[in-house]
């Protein structure tokens, strides 16, 4: 049998043994209910045949003593207890054989503060068999007979006695003597006779009665005791035999198993399991982990194997990580040159027109590849985790309009629809990486108005359970359906006659990791020629307009202040280009600049020179930009000089081993003329030229007024179409000044193509 079968054998027993055991119990409680109710039965009916017995005698007492001293009180007692045995007066609640002891005296008076009632009455609530009642009846009537000798013996001391008919009308003189004689008389004592020989039949008859239903009761509560006694043995001996069973069968094997399991998860193989002889659940898990033993093994043999395969993957994606580092120096350090020497070049105002045309072209190709070595390190960093997600609080509705203000125009110029629709329950601020949804908004709309020539684009969004979630529709090409698995993977692009773009096909790879990231999901659905709709929700908090958090906004910025005190700047790199690039950058604004091609020259000139900055270069051949840095620290004593860290190694880890190193701040590669700006005023206390009131804005935009009409037109051409490269190009081989080059370079760079295109149609028109 096996155990939930044997369990349920168990539980039916143990459940019959326990309701009769409460049925048996039940019945045994009734019947001592039941003899108690007999034996205070009989108590009562005896009190009842006594109160009549004690009355007969009190009457007798009190008739004697009232012949015997006169004295009224005794009379008056006398007709009290025939008055209470009639129901005349009330009887007292404590109304026992001594009452009447205690009103010997002249002056006591009984307390009668029951209800009134016959004794007869107390008789026949007594429920007493009619034979044994009229057996009291009788006593009862005897007594009353007895009282009329009583009275005449009680009204020969007051001087009155029976005339011939039996009224007492006659007066004399009173006759203690016949008084006494009549109470005392062998009529009067038979008369007593008459009285208490119903009593004693009475007294017979009850005690029989009562007696057997007592003995009944007695029985029947025995009988109840041995029923209890056989239930209870039967239930123990139950409970006995389930526990041996549950011990033997489930206890002991299961407490065995479990010492078998705990060597088996200390790799302890050696442990024999013996098969159960019972052919239940317990043997079936003795199996099992026979079974999970073997498996065990087999796993232990292979882990040799897993282990050399871990440690081959642990070495091929270090040895990813460390081509993708070195992938990234080593572009990003001449990428530095030829972006940073394009653009000191396109400043230059002895270069011709071809000439500013082809360093449009280097520019532009350059920016080109390092957006593609960007995209391939974002990818990596998502991979090794290395992304972090930062909420902050901002404005959803606001971010949604610039994302409207970038596709607007670039929507109409191609001629389609574009089209946003929000739900009216959308939250306005709330809190989450707004960077992070801006990016993946565009990476999806972009892809979106590249692959559609006729029809519309929409974006709709809704909210629902603390999650925001954005539909991505368009009329474009559409995707085959086999294709749709393998659009969000790394280096895939559906190839397509009419559309040989450009690109790493990591956009929507990226898409969908910081999708995830943000504790979301995304997934597409399309026909081929009627177009394609992406999907996707995420995670965000409420919040509230006040806790956004403060901002700096970048202003635009169109140079730095020249400062009174020259400051001095050491440039450490191993190579001649990237020295150069720097120090013509910082020439250019008025900085006194040094040069050192590696560590040791550093340290020296370090020793024989004071410096306000130094931008160490990381990566270097001998000594390294790293351990240079230290031994700076090392031996500045109380200077305190700045260092910014320079390197073409972008990743957050980077950036804090060159902190912790003793850096103070970090400058990646290809240098930022604008980044480098900022550090300069951030160590040297100076302030950057902004494009920050309204009267330098007004300077800026009459002197854009005077510009040729030609030149408005072109430019709105390239805004509407939002191609940051051909503006860029354009403002480039225009003459105009510089600081205009740089504000309209400002608005392309925060996708501002509706102000740009606002401040063309006005200057056309």
């Amino acid at each position: 049998m096996n155990l939930k079968k044997l369990f349920m054998l168990l539980f039916i027993l143990n459940t019959i043994s326990f309701i009769s055991v409460a049925v048996v119990i039940n019945k045994y409680q009734n019947s001592t209910v039941k003899l108690e109710n007999a034996y205070q039965l009989q108590y009562k009916s005896l009190i009842l045949a006594h109160e009549l017995r004690q009355s007969s005698d009190d009457l007798t007492r009190m008739a004697r003593t009232y012949v015997i001293t006169g004295n009224p009180l005794f009379e008056e007692q006398y007709k009290t207890v025939l008055d209470i045995r009639n129901g005349k007066k009330n009887r007292p609640k404590r109304y026992n054989g001594i009452f009447w002891d205690f009103y010997t005296l002249d002056g006591t008076k009984p307390i009668l503060d029951g209800e009134k009632v016959p004794l007869r009455d107390l008789m026949k609530r007594a429920n007493f068999p009619d034979e044994e009642l009229n057996l009291l009846f009788a006593s009862q009537n005897e007594s009353d007979d007895l009282t009329n000798l009583e009275h005449k013996a009680m009204n020969a001391v007051k001087g009155i006695f029976e005339d011939e008919n039996g009224n007492f009308t006659i007066k004399g003189k009173p006759d203690f003597k016949l008084a006494r004689e009549l109470m005392h008389s062998d009529e009067y004592h038979k008369a007593k006779i008459r009285i208490m020989q119903p009593l004693d039949n009475f007294y017979k008859a009850f005690e029989k009665r009562t007696q057997e239903r007592v003995n009944d009761e007695r029985k029947t509560v025995k009988q109840q005791e041995f029923y209890v006694n056989v239930i209870v043995l039967f239930s123990v001996i139950f409970f006995l035999m389930s526990f041996f069973i549950i011990l033997f069968r489930i206890i002991y094997p299961i407490d065995l198993l479990r010492v078998a399991m705990l060597k088996l998860s200390s790799n302890d193989m050696s442990v024999e399991l013996d098969k159960n002889k019972y052919d239940d659940e317990v043997g079936d898990m003795i199996g099992s982990v026979s079974i999970f033993k073997e498996n065990t093994k087999k796993l232990i043999e292979s882990e040799h194997q897993i282990k050399l395969a871990m440690e081959e993957a642990k070495s091929a994606n270090k040895a990813k990580s460390i081509f993708l580092a070195r992938m990234s120096h080593e572009l990003r350090t001449p990428l530095n040159a030829i972006l940073g020497f394009s653009n000191i070049l396109k400043k230059s105002m002895n270069a011709t027109q071809e000439e500013k045309n082809n360093l449009n072209i280097i520019k532009r190709s350059g920016e080109h590849l390092l957006n593609i070595i960007n995209e391939i390190l974002e990818l990596s960093k998502i991979e090794a985790g290395k992304i972090e997600i930062i909420p902050k609080v901002f404005n959803l509705k606001e971010l949604i309009e610039d994302i409207n203000s970038i596709f607007a125009f670039r929507c109409k110029e191609k001629g389609l629809e574009f089209k946003i629709v929000l739900d009216d329950n959308l939250p306005e601020v709330v809190k989450m990486d707004d960077l992070r949804l801006r990016q993946i908004l565009i990476n999806l709309l972009s892809n979106s108005l590249k692959f559609t020539n006729e029809g519309e684009i929409s974006l709709y969004l809704y909210e629902k359970s603390q999650k925001l979630f954005f539909e991505i529709k368009d009329s474009g090409i559409g995707i085959d359906n086999k294709d749709l698995k393998r659009i969000f993977k790394p280096f895939e692009q559906i190839k397509h006659e009419d559309y040989n773009k450009n690109g790493t096909g990591l956009g929507l790879s990226i898409t969908k990791e910081l999708v995830t990231l943000m504790n979301g999901s995304i997934y597409a659905k399309s026909k081929v020629n009627l177009g394609t709709e992406f999907y996707f929700s995420v995670d965000y908090k409420n919040a509230n307009s006040s806790d956004i958090d403060a901002q700096l906004k970048l202003k635009d910025i169109i140079g730095i202040e020249k400062n009174k005190n020259k400051k001095t700047i050491l440039v450490v790199d191993d190579i001649e280009v990237n020295r150069n690039l720097l120090t013509q950058i910082l020439t250019s604004h008025g900085f006194e600049v040094f040069q050192a091609s590696s560590g040791y020259e550093a340290i020296e000139l370090f020793e024989k020179q004071e410096f306000n900055l130094i931008f160490m270069d990381i990566k270097m051949s001998g000594l390294d930009g790293l351990e240079t840095i230290k031994l700076i620290r090392k031996d500045e004593k109380d200077k305190n000089i700045p260092i910014v860290a320079v390197s073409a190694n972008v990743f957050n880890e980077d950036k804090e081993i060159a902190i912790q190193s003793g850096a103070d701040g970090f400058l990646a590669k290809p240098v930022d003329e604008k980044e480098l700006l900022i550090i300069l005023a951030k160590y040297f206390n100076l302030k950057l030229k902004y494009l920050e009131n309204n009267e330098e804005k007004a300077d800026i935009f009459e002197r854009i007024s005077k510009l040729d009409k030609k030149f408005f037109i072109k430019l709105n051409e390239f805004a509407l179409l939002m191609d940051s490269s051909s503006i860029e190009q354009f403002l480039e081989n225009s003459d105009i000044e510089n600081d205009l080059k740089l504000y309209l370079k400002e608005l392309v760079e925060n996708f501002k193509y509706k102000e740009i295109s606002e401040i063309c149609i006005k200057n056309i028109q």
